[in-house]
């Protein structure tokens, strides 16, 4: 029996939150994988409460083991959890990221694939707006702001069919919600991103409006990758700049309380002291956290490491460089730990 051939491409499907029925999704995967004519695995992250989706995935399972994989969590998990488990698990070089719904055409595949072949080290899906100018309002708002947010010119940063390279799943830290912005992250790093213009599935379903909380949690998210984007190497800009401002406010609040005391107002019965006393306070504690951060981000800046080598070029003649031999220093009885002796008689 000939050994299996090892898969050039897999396929993570987390099913984390909203899903459909697996087993259509995975039915009209099927032939556009079959048009790349190459070993491939799909596995399915299965992280969600609902029953109903791992017994589907273990049904396609046993339909096709050799190409469908499987992965269950002991507990309800995040997307981004899911493809961290899925990226050590895949066993492909080139890894593609499927939403567990109908979103983009899946004849975006193929497209991918020929942007990665072309260079490119992540690629992913901009999805073709299918619905009315309202309904696609929020979804315009928030990849705008991301964009400006991040200083990027993504359209649709947060679409989930994307397609990337090993080495990109391996340098990206995936948590919490993260995986919304992975573009942007491998952008960040120096990796070539490219956004691959498709259109939508034709049974890809969107709600009108989501819960309120969705728009919090994705407002917070957008304020959690500027920060990352901008201020991770120098937390002392932003807290300092937030610390100045507000120790500028209450140096003007105080000196405004002191000028109307020496005039003769009464500050016995007006909060005005306090709120001075406040925002300074509040300044202090902006630039302290700054200071912090930088400190913090000194101590460790050998670790993390925020930038990749993409090419390293030198001459095979070239001979390397060894530093200068220090001449040995003696090392005296005291330094080694020889006890001390002494002077004191008896």
């Amino acid at each position: 029996m000939s050994p299996a051939v090892p898969p050039a491409l897999s396929v993570l499907v987390p099913v984390t939150g909203r899903h459909e029925d697996l087993r259509d999704l995975h039915r009209a995967l099927l032939p556009e994988l079959s048009k790349l004519e190459l070993a491939f695995e799909v596995i399915y992250l299965v992280g969600t409460a609902s029953g109903v989706a791992l017994k589907q995935a273990l049904e396609l399972h046993d339909q096709d083991p050799e190409h469908v994989r499987v992965v269950s969590f002991a507990r309800p998990v995040m997307e981004a959890e899911a493809l961290a488990t899925g990226f050590e698990r895949a066993r492909g070089e080139t890894l593609l990221t499927l939403p567990a719904f109908f979103d983009a055409d899946l004849q975006a595949i193929g497209a991918l694939r020929a942007a990665l072949r072309s260079g490119a080290d992540l690629a992913f899906a901009t999805r073709a707006e299918r619905v009315g100018w309202l309904r696609g309002l929020p979804r315009r708002a928030f990849n705008r702001i991301a964009s400006r947010a991040t200083g990027t010119t993504f359209t649709d940063v947060a679409s989930g069919t994307r397609a990337l390279r090993r080495d990109v799943a391996e340098e990206i830290p995936l948590y919490g919600e993260l995986t919304r912005f992975l573009p942007v992250l491998a952008h960040r790093l120096g990796f070539a991103v490219r956004e691959v213009p498709v259109a939508t599935h034709p049974l890809a379903r969107r709600p009108l409006l989501h819960r309120p909380g969705i728009y919090v949690w994705r407002g917070l998210d957008l304020l959690s990758i500027f920060f990352l984007t901008h201020f991770t190497r120098r937390p002392l800009r932003l807290f300092g700049a937030v610390g100045c401002f507000f120790g500028l406010l209450g140096g003007g609040v105080l000196g405004l309380a002191t000028l109307q005391r020496l005039l003769g107002v009464a500050l016995a019965d007006r909060p005005i002291l306090i709120l001075g006393a406040l925002l300074v306070g509040l300044g202090v504690q902006s630039l302290t956290i700054g200071l912090l951060g930088e400190l913090l981000i000194f101590f460790h800046a050998r670790e993390a490491r925020e930038y990749r080598v993409s090419e390293f070029v030198e001459s095979e003649s070239t001979l390397p460089m060894t530093p200068p031999k220090s001449t040995p220093r003696r090392r005296t009885h005291r330094e080694v730990g020889a006890p001390r002796r002494s002077s004191a008689s008896g």
